[in-house]
């Protein structure tokens, strides 16, 4: 599937997301109060609560370039990852 992304939601995944994206990076850097406010907003491109989690990367791209300061997904996870771990 040529432009989707697959990814495993194990309990270790979602615990990693959830200390990355805390509250005050979402509200420093998105149009969020926290990250269940993003996760929800962004739930008709992406089912945070599957098993494995399958979206289309550009409309995810494109709900992350339009609600926060980040181009892509991807960009907004490393940055979090780096303000939490740095």
């Amino acid at each position: 599937m040529d432009g989707y992304v697959s990814v495993k939601m194990d309990q270790e995944l979602r615990d990693l997301l959830e200390t990355i994206f805390t509250d005050q990076f979402m509200q420093e850097n998105t149009n969020f109060e926290n990250f269940e406010a993003f996760q929800y907003s962004s739930a008709v491109i992406a089912n945070w609560k599957a098993e494995t989690m399958v979206y289309a990367q550009l409309l995810m791209d494109g709900f992350v370039k339009e609600s926060t300061r980040f181009e892509t997904w991807e960009e907004m996870v490393q940055a979090a990852a780096d303000a939490r771990f740095s």
